[in-house]
């Protein structure tokens, strides 16, 4: 396995240098993004009524202007993963020039993955991975280790000790940060106890009523750790109707604008977000170039029988507190 890990200036100068106009490219580039004009990449979600997704549609958006292309985000309003399944069918048929998934259950969509790879279309993973799938890259975080950050953010606002509840929903990359946040506590703060994980259905109309039920059957917690992006506003508003705003410190998931409010005003302390929109610009450029024939790493990489992309683009976590808050508003 290739970890992908490079400054991130650079890279995203590397990946403009092709798609913005009027930079003084070789012909041989200029041909090759004439060739790819028009070509359409779809990034296929799941759950796609909530906020968190603006990063990904931005991307997507200036990803057209930049490369000239057509981008599609589609995927179930809710967690329906044989919903999603079929809309991946769908796509197969449909044939674009690549498809990129954010996966609700890998299992699922991994003969998927094999149908559209077997139909020559490039299938990237953003933020879950589908491992047991000819996928070419994952690009996204390490969910095991955004959920250790998140938990030192969390053990540092509790004073290191008390009980806390974990917030998520039963998709794994939500579930690895889970395991992440445990892990720090083990290692680091022994007095800390989980005593309950609430599923919030990454649904912003039921996580409330979840994270309020856990309080009152748990009312001597000191914090909660959010896993996914509606689980922070969720927790939020369930601390301010449990009248406990600010004195049950929050950590909170992703950069959701509905969220960013309650870090103002402190009822979340903080939360740990995810570089969407790096994900998005690396993932297109990646199959486009492929696509486009840019990347010149040998003279007939298809008939050599080898794998261009890196296979693991990890795009590491932000922290948003107070301070920054601002910087992260649409």
């Amino acid at each position: 396995m290739t970890n992908f890990n490079i400054n991130r200036r650079s890279l995203l100068t590397a990946a403009g240098g092709l798609g913005l106009a009027g930079l003084a490219l070789p012909q041989a580039s200029k041909e090759a993004l004439a060739a790819g004009e028009g070509l359409e990449y779809v990034f296929l979600s799941i759950v796609t009524q909530v906020p968190f997704w603006a990063d990904h549609r931005a991307a997507l958006k200036d990803l057209e202007a930049q490369l000239n292309i057509k981008t599609t985000f589609t995927g179930p309003l809710d967690f329906d993963t044989a919903a999603q399944a079929r809309q991946l069918d769908e796509l197969v048929a449909r044939r674009p020039a690549g498809i990129m998934i954010f996966p609700g259950d890998p299992a699922t969509l991994a003969p998927g993955v094999a149908r559209a790879v077997e139909a020559g279309i490039p299938v990237t993973t953003c933020i879950g991975d589908i491992p047991d799938s000819p996928r070419s890259t994952f690009l996204g975080i390490n969910g095991f280790e955004a959920g250790k950050v998140g938990g030192e953010l969390l053990a540092q606002a509790i004073g290191g000790k008390g009980k806390v509840l974990m917030g998520t929903f039963p998709a794994p990359a939500t579930l690895q940060r889970v395991e992440g946040y445990k892990a720090t506590f083990k290692e680091k703060y022994p007095e800390i106890e989980v005593v309950d994980v609430v599923n919030d259905r990454a649904d912003p109309s039921f996580a409330p009523t979840a994270y309020l039920q856990a309080l009152q059957a748990h009312p001597d917690v000191v914090g909660i750790g959010g896993t996914g992006g509606d689980s922070g506003k969720g927790a939020a508003i369930a601390v301010q109707e449990f009248g406990k705003a600010g004195e049950i410190k929050i950590v909170a998931m992703d950069r959701n604008d509905d969220m960013l409010p309650y870090i103002e005003d402190g009822t979340i302390y903080g939360a740990i977000a995810q570089k969407s929109y790096l994900e998005m610009f690396l993932a297109v450029h990646l199959m486009h170039w492929q696509n486009i024939n840019a990347l010149k790493v040998l003279p007939d990489w298809q008939n050599a029988g080898v794998e261009l992309l890196p296979e693991r683009v990890e795009t590491g976590v932000m922290t948003i507190t107070q301070e920054n808050v601002a910087q992260f508003k649409h």
